[in-house]
């Protein structure tokens, strides 16, 4: 049975999103976009929307291995550049990440993998608004709403961007409509992975599959129920819907990072 959110008009949201997209840039009065294509579905899905928005010529794809990357993500980056028609340009921070590393007294070997795995998606976005800035480009930001909501992703890093045409859509509703578009099944069904380390997938290290996921922070966001209701209505245990919930209370500290005791000193004065 399908997902009452997978049951969702395609050319609406792809047209709907395209607009954005070209609206924003019109907005920012700038040449186009640069964007990290990674040769996940999430990246892979804001570049094909961004080409069908402004054409290629507007597009600048950017592939940021660096020497833990796996050939798997060199060859999707490759297959969706090529199935799009857009010139791959590939920049290895290898060095970058090592010189950022050595700053710290660390050495690229036997850094904790998490710092490392940080410092190497800020060193990518780093990279790309370099480019963004060289070349009038607004960054696209490439993560979805499961990510989002959960708190999937390094602040200041990868979740980093001018304008955000995923975050409205679910991992499994970011697959469903790279399907639709015809992006390259091989990367569209790929196992999500931030590629950050050997072997590294995002369901290994959440430990849970994003249809288990999604169906919670379905009913729980947008259908409103409380999550001990979940389980009934979705099928899905008491444990993962509470381990759900967990990683998205830990992390609103990234989805609100502007906290402060007081905003101005006329509030401080009250």
């Amino acid at each position: 049975m399908i997902p009452p959110y997978l049951r969702f008009d395609f050319d609406k949201a792809a047209s709907t999103i395209s607009s954005f997209i070209r609206e924003m840039v019109k907005e920012a009065g700038a040449k186009g976009v640069v964007i990290g294509l990674s040769g996940g579905s999430d990246s892979s899905l804001a570049t094909a929307l961004a080409v069908k928005a402004l054409g290629k010529e507007k597009v600048k794809v950017v592939f940021l291995p660096d020497r833990e990357t796996s050939p798997e993500s060199r060859v999707a980056a490759r297959v969706v550049a090529e199935s799009l028609d857009l010139e791959l340009v590939t920049i290895d921070i290898t060095g970058v990440v090592e010189s950022a590393l050595a700053s710290l007294g660390l050495s690229y070997s036997m850094a904790d993998k998490i710092v490392k795995g940080n410092v190497k998606v800020r060193t990518r976005m780093l990279l790309l608004y370099g480019i963004a800035n060289n070349e009038g480009r607004l960054v696209v930001g490439t993560g979805d709403r499961s990510e989002w909501l959960i708190g999937y992703f390094t602040k200041w890093g990868d979740v980093a961007g001018d304008i955000y045409p995923n975050i409205g859509l679910y991992k499994t509703q970011v697959r469903a409509l790279g399907t639709y578009l015809g992006l390259p099944a091989e990367v569209i069904n790929r196992a999500p992975t931030p590629d950050l380390w050997p072997g590294h997938t995002a369901e290994g290290e959440l430990g849970l599959s994003y249809d288990i996921i999604d169906e919670v922070l379905y009913w729980v966001f947008d259908e409103g129920l409380d999550p001990s209701e979940v389980p009934q209505r979705a099928g899905v245990s008491r444990e993962a819907v509470e381990k759900v919930m967990e990683m998205h209370r830990r992390s609103e500290h990234k989805r609100n990072p502007l906290r402060a005791p007081f905003r101005s000193f006329k509030e401080l004065m009250k």
